[in-house]
């Protein structure tokens, strides 16, 4: 027995030997990959993340891909990363195509190290939505997006839509039970959602994973419940507010095991791959990793007001980032509730601020409050609502800065209690600080790299000196600043604009964050219609005005700052524009044998005036173009007369307006 080991085991020996000296000795442990976007579409090229272990920083190394088993690519480089990118062609079909990376080392000879992965290519579909694993972010109706918004419960308030997208929120995730007499209730408000813009994370718990307020159904069995999964997906899956599927809340403190939220996260995928499945879990929050197959987005519920400091909320998100990056996004909820249960009372504002700011800093890239019930419910103070709702504009500014792939400067904080990052954008830099204690610091931040220049506080309209690449400044209690820097030292004024007798023109002005300053809002009977600052799309600068009107002429009209005109003189009114047919609301939800399909659809019209004296209509499109109207005005009006340019938008949809330019014809 013995003599027959040994002689296996030199036969074992000899074998790897031979498989050593071909170079086919393979480690599969050591290294994995993923593709950049969970799924591909329209795209002609794409990434693989490769990670690779610490310990091999600064080596050489040759990495060959192979797609469908054939060679697609081979590469020589070098590790100056962990999380190395690596280009390749899209010219392939929309189906899954199994991943090989092989990767060699020079002083690892006849050794392999060899990662698998899947990578899904899929016909395109207007409300899809794909994760990016490199950034985080997701990707929605072609830009990037940052969800920022609540848990709610049902029934839904029919204006609570209306009335948070108003405020700059984003996302809404109803708590539900999926009865079929209800079914009608949650068409509504999807549907609403659809038309003001905002995304729904679908709360499907009753039916799935289970867990989450008022998720039981009794009476029902496993079978029911699977038939009622199946329905609603197909009911919902090709809706424009869907953001994606919300399948467990807490499992592991439910003891939930990961099989059976594998199960259900293959029969999502299977029925709707467009759409990412996220799971919520409590402490200990690192738990997320043992369901990672479950799920596309990780979410987690630290609540530490009262008993516990409110820095356990970077503390986790700091835990999942190291986790799961480069691998699924993380998302944080974030406490606005208080008073019952274990939690003695809610938090203030300013705890609100720091847990929010902690979580963004250390790299989540969703926000989700729990909870909201309006008008004064969750959370009963207003003031800390309000202070949600500020924190909502201040990320759709920074948003093409927090999902950024840019490596950026380092930043060093001197103070102790303050946490801070910094973020590279179209040539600037975003240093954001927050203040994770309840006084206030004389905050000092490096910029390694960086010399010295000027920085703007961006939600606090003034400007700081750097010396030295240090920025010193104030921070109030549990407080937030983002110091925003032009390395570029861009100069957007020209000589049109000095003749234009508009203000602010391309919405630049940044006094209050979010919305356009030189001009005056007025309704059109839809109180959810929004006219927000987009820093997602410009056609010049970094930002535009982006109107969304919910319902056929009931958007609201934007009256810009008044302006001489002179009797006899024809002014020229210049602007650009875009729309998003892809988002007009009535066109998307159309079923294939409703019969209105015979009526001729309503151009999303775009209307523009001079006053009283001229007005013109166009239909933007898919792409940036320049509109322009000529108006003369009359020849027996006031001298020296003061009117407005107007701008408003009747036909539903979305659309973007930027450079707008009012001169006198020469």
């Amino acid at each position: 027995m013995y003599r027959k080991f040994l002689h296996l085991s030199l036969i074992i020996i000899i074998l790897l030997h031979e498989l050593s000296a071909k170079g086919q000795v393979k480690d599969t442990t050591r290294i994995s990959i993923y593709p950049r976007f969970s799924f591909y579409t329209y795209e002609n090229a794409g990434e693989f993340l490769l990670h690779i272990p610490s310990g091999f920083r600064g080596s050489n190394m040759t990495i060959k891909i192979y797609i469908d088993g054939r060679l697609h690519d081979s590469i020589n480089t070098r590790a100056v990363k962990t999380l190395l990118q690596i280009p390749f062609t899209i010219d392939f079909s929309d189906t899954i195509h199994p991943v090989t990376a092989d990767i060699t080392v020079p002083w690892r000879k006849g050794l392999i190290y060899e990662a698998k992965t899947d990578l899904q290519a899929l016909k395109y579909k207007p409300n899809e939505v794909k994760t990016d694993r490199l950034t985080g972010g997701l990707i929605v109706n072609k830009r990037q997006f940052f969800p920022y918004g609540f848990y709610c419960y049902t029934p839904l308030s029919p204006t609570l839509p209306a009335e948070e997208a108003i405020r700059g929120f984003n996302l809404i995730s109803p708590y539900q039970k999926i009865l079929p007499e209800t079914f009608s209730e949650r068409k509504a408000y999807m549907d609403r959602c659809a038309q003001l813009g905002l995304k729904v994370n679908y709360n499907l718990l009753s039916v799935s994973g289970g867990g989450g307020v008022g998720s039981k159904i009794d009476g029902i069995t496993e079978k029911e419940k699977h038939e009622r999964l199946i329905r609603e997906i197909e009911a919902f899956r090709d809706h424009p507010a869907l953001l994606g599927w919300y399948i467990s809340d807490e499992p592991n403190g439910y003891k939930i095991p990961p099989e059976k939220l594998e199960d259900i996260y293959e029969t999502v995928k299977k029925m709707d791959p467009y759409h990412p499945v996220s799971i919520v879990f409590m402490a200990p929050f690192i738990s997320a990793k043992n369901y990672s197959d479950a799920l596309d987005i990780v979410m987690a519920d630290p609540y530490p007001v009262p008993r516990l400091p409110v820095s356990l909320v970077g503390n986790v998100t700091k835990q999942l980032s190291d986790e799961f990056r480069g691998k699924k996004p993380v998302w944080i909820v974030p406490q606005a509730f208080g008073g019952g249960e274990i939690w003695e009372r809610e938090p203030t504002p300013q705890e609100i601020r720091s847990m929010t700011w902690q979580s963004i800093i250390e790299g989540a890239t969703g926000i989700e409050f729990f909870v909201r019930q309006g008008p004064n419910y969750f959370p009963k103070s207003m003031a800390a609502w309000d202070e949600c709702s500020r924190i909502a504009t201040e990320v759709a500014e920074l948003t093409p800065w927090l999902l950024s792939d840019e490596d950026s400067y380092q930043v060093i904080s001197y103070s102790p209690g303050v946490l801070t990052t910094s973020r590279l954008h179209n040539g600037q830099i975003a240093v954001m600080a927050v203040n994770k204690s309840n006084s206030p610091v004389n905050a000092s931040i490096r910029i390694k790299g960086f010399g010295y220049g000027k920085a703007r506080v961006l939600f606090e309209n003034r400007t700081i000196s750097i010396r030295g690449g240090i920025i010193s400044d104030q921070i109030s209690p549990y407080g937030s600043q983002v110091y925003m820097i032009d390395s570029d030292n861009k100069n957007t004024q020209t000589a049109d604009n000095k003749n234009n007798l508009l203000r602010d023109p391309g919405f630049e002005d940044m006094s209050t964050p979010g919305i356009p300053t030189a001009c005056y809002a007025r309704p059109g009977g839809d109180r959810g219609a929004t006219y927000f600052l987009d820093t997602r799309e410009h056609h010049s600068g970094d930002h535009s005005l982006r109107l969304i009107t919910p319902e056929q002429d009931k958007g609201v009209s934007v009256r810009f700052f008044p302006f001489k005109v002179m009797p006899g003189k024809t002014y020229v009114i210049s602007l650009w524009a875009k729309s998003d047919p892809d988002q007009r609301f009535f066109i998307v939800t159309k079923k294939k044998k409703d019969r209105l399909l015979v009526k001729k659809d309503t151009p999303q019209y775009v209307e523009v005036s001079l006053g009283n004296f001229g007005k013109a209509r166009f239909v933007p499109g898919r792409t940036w173009k320049e509109y322009m109207i000529f108006v003369t005005v009359p020849e027996d009006s006031i001298p020296g007369f003061r009117t407005n340019m107007v701008l408003s938008m009747p036909g539903q949809g979305v659309a973007w307006f930027d450079d707008i330019k009012v001169f006198e014809e020469k």
